[in-house]
């Protein structure tokens, strides 16, 4: 399965996107619809990373957000209200 994924490297400090294949036992490849996940490798979780798997906004709320943050910008380079 191929998805999207973001990967930050603290000790790097590098952040990137990235399309990766993951077989379909992974976790990433399980999401459905608008979930999100995010896999924490640390010193501790090194071999098995931390999981955190939830419901995303979705593409409503989503729009929503973004229409909102474009109304902000006008706004604050001079649109008249």
């Amino acid at each position: 399965v191929l998805r999207y994924v973001g990967v930050v490297d603290i000790i790097k400090q590098k952040g990137d996107v990235e399309l990766r294949k993951y077989k379909k036992d992974h976790p990433f490849a399980q999401l459905s619809g608008s979930d999100n996940i995010i896999a924490f490798t640390t010193e501790r979780y090194k071999k098995q990373p931390l999981i955190v798997r939830g419901p995303g906004a979705g593409a409503e709320v989503t729009a929503g957000g973004v229409f909102s943050d474009i109304l902000r910008l006008a706004s604050y380079l001079g649109a008249p209200s």
